[in-house]
């Protein structure tokens, strides 16, 4: 049975305009930065893959009590902005939060410890980036691996959950590619119990080293995410270190579809014509 002491709690940065140090692209100045962010293109890349990606599987979570914050820039410009709120409101697990541009760590540990439920036993915090998916009994699973984990996590109150398998969906132009992989410790599917007093937040922790400060649990049997790879990527998302699944092409469509909830068809119609609007 999930566990009902666990509160499972999600961060999403929605094109945030966080200090220059934020980002592996670099920028001279905040209004380099805020220009890049928001420009047409970008900002289009970027709300195609959250609507069409990311928000499928969150609407339809097995297990609905979890909650996502949606971290944004006080200055999001309209129409994106307006068009953002369209698609979210509607969905009560999604918080939005807004902030002006501060130290990005010191802005993700405030939202996410204020967002923190103090009788809790352990909070379950995981990340998200807006391009990126988890599967529909992803938050079911953290409340389930849990009871599994419980008295290894107890000893240093923290432990780091990999959910290591996954689909990385890659657009070069128009054209979409689906890579199934196993891979260590990606953002995508890592989850961090920690105590809700902990003075850290899941982003404090470079995903790739988290064993080098926590317990690790890695879980490989079922498809537990989606990871966008496009043009828009603050950083290159490379296969390398990843071990390749062989499964049929004709069956991922079907698959994505089952865990997922995105349409296939849908989503590389919807690419190809925004390819020839931006």
């Amino acid at each position: 049975m999930p566990d009902p002491a666990v509160q499972v709690l999600g961060l999403c940065r929605f094109s945030y305009p966080a200090e220059l140090e934020g980002f592996q692209t670099r920028h001279e100045t905040m209004d380099q930065r805020r220009a890049a962010l928001y420009a047409l293109e970008r900002m289009e890349t970027r709300l195609f893959w959250f609507e069409h990606i990311a928000l499928p599987g969150i609407k339809a979570q097995s297990h609905p009590d979890f909650t996502l914050l949606l971290l944004m820039g006080e200055d999001i410009p309209d129409p994106w902005h307006s068009r953002l709120r369209a698609l979210i409101d509607p969905v009560p697990q999604i918080v939005p939060v807004y902030r002006p541009t501060g130290p990005h760590r010191q802005i993700y540990r405030e939202i996410l410890r204020a967002a923190r439920d103090p009788k809790a036993e352990a909070v379950a915090e995981f990340r998200l980036d807006d391009d990126d998916a988890v599967a529909l009994n992803y938050v079911m699973n953290i409340r389930r691996n849990f009871g599994q984990v419980r008295q290894i996590w107890r000893g240093k109150g923290r432990l780091a959950l990999d959910q290591g398998k996954g689909i990385v969906v890659e657009a070069e132009g128009a054209h979409i590619r689906y890579h199934p992989v196993l891979a260590h410790c990606w953002a995508a599917g890592l989850t961090v119990f920690l105590k809700p007093g902990d003075e850290a937040c899941v982003m404090d922790f470079r995903h790739q080293r988290v064993w080098q400060r926590m317990p690790l649990v890695s879980f490989t049997d079922q498809m537990m995410f989606l990871r966008g790879a496009h043009a828009t990527n603050d950083s290159r998302i490379s296969l390398n270190g990843t071990h390749k699944i062989d499964l049929p092409a004709d069956d991922l469509p079907g698959l994505v579809k089952q865990r997922f909830a995105v349409d296939t068809q849908i989503f590389e119609a919807g690419w190809t014509a925004l390819q020839t609007r931006i």
